[in-house]
């Protein structure tokens, strides 16, 4: 597993003026971000669909190719645990 605080650094830096307090805060903006939940109930999209928009966000961000893999895989993960039941 990859350490938090580099996982916490690397996803603070793909967003501006977002500060996260802690690795839990972090982890439930993420959760948040793709269950789509500040957007309105009829223009939400899927899991699915989110994930696919957040990871080619992470592509072309400004984090180098082990960066991007290492993001990826984390809300990856993250999807597998609490979405893909």
């Amino acid at each position: 597993m990859t350490d938090k605080h580099l996982l916490l650094e690397l996803y603070s830096s793909l967003w501006n003026n977002r500060l996260y307090g802690s690795f839990e805060e972090m982890e439930q903006s993420i959760l948040s971000e793709l269950a789509d939940q500040n957007t309105h109930p009829r223009l939400r999209r899927s899991p699915d669909t989110k994930l696919q928009i957040t990871s080619q966000m992470i592509r072309q961000s400004k984090l180098d190719a082990e960066q991007q893999k290492i993001m990826i895989d984390y809300i990856t993960l993250l999807y597998k645990q609490n979405f893909n039941k």
